[in-house]
């Protein structure tokens, strides 16, 4: 008993915070129309960017940047002990409220380390909700002035966005991603690649138990809840409602 009271007033209180959808997306609505759109705009960044990283670095150094990123940010979060057992458990990081620790897993692809830290450090400023945290990790990442992290993000939101739209209309999504280029295709399926090869049994149970947590917490989602990303990367991107907060977000 005396565990949960320290996890509620430490942090766990953050659970009953009013979601950002509530604050600026209450009454958007997403239509196909919007996610396709979107999808299209991001996949043009991301061809966009991963050729000006190509000519910048050669094929072998050119996510050095991700380094500086990693350093600046080294006081705030750590790369976990149980990198291992993370991959095996389908978790790219997490927060420790008792430890006030932001932990990542240092073996998922480099491509999702910048986004991944900054989600992790968003439940770390007290942002609980899992939307919530998934949307400042790709803004802290999107508005970086470094074309490695900004890749990072647009890839991370064109995941998001691709999967989204490929449930509404599989051969739109189909073509949208056609028309990525061979490496940005190829950064998908290292992704693909390295959850398959830690892919077991476990991770369903895992997931159900995480799923009974978020829900039992306030978020009626569950684990769909990072999927919510979506409504408020729409919003943030839809014509007159455009806007970009910045890193310091209340």
């Amino acid at each position: 008993m005396s565990v949960i009271c320290f996890f509620y007033v430490s942090w766990g209180l953050n659970y009953f915070r009013i979601p950002l959808e509530k604050h600026i997306a209450k009454e958007f609505l997403i239509s196909e129309e919007k996610v396709e759109k979107l999808t299209l705009f991001f996949s043009v960044q991301c061809n966009k960017l991963k050729q000006e990283i190509n000519s910048k670095h050669n094929k072998f150094n050119y996510l050095n940047s991700y380094k500086s990123l990693i350093e600046s940010e080294s006081q705030k979060f750590k790369y976990s002990n149980f990198s291992l057992i993370l991959s095996y458990m389908g978790i790219k990081g997490y927060y420790n409220p008792f430890t006030n620790e932001a932990n990542v897993n240092s073996r998922i692809p480099k491509i999702l380390i910048p986004v991944t830290i900054y989600h992790e450090l968003a439940h770390k400023k007290g942002y609980a909700s899992e939307s919530d945290a998934n949307f400042l990790g790709f803004l802290k990442a999107y508005n970086n002035s470094n074309i490695e992290i900004q890749y990072s993000a647009n890839f991370f939101a064109l995941q998001y966005l691709f999967n989204d739209l490929k449930k509404r209309d599989p051969s739109l999504a189909k073509n949208i991603f056609e028309s990525l280029s061979t490496d940005v295709k190829n950064d998908f399926l290292v992704i693909s690649n390295f959850w398959r090869d830690y892919y077991n049994r476990f991770q369903i149970t895992q997931k159900k138990i995480f799923d009974l947590f978020l829900k039992s917490q306030g978020q009626k989602k569950g684990i769909n809840s990072y999927n919510e990303v979506v409504k408020l990367l729409i919003f943030t991107f839809d014509g007159k409602n455009k806007f970009i907060l910045d890193e310091n977000v209340k």
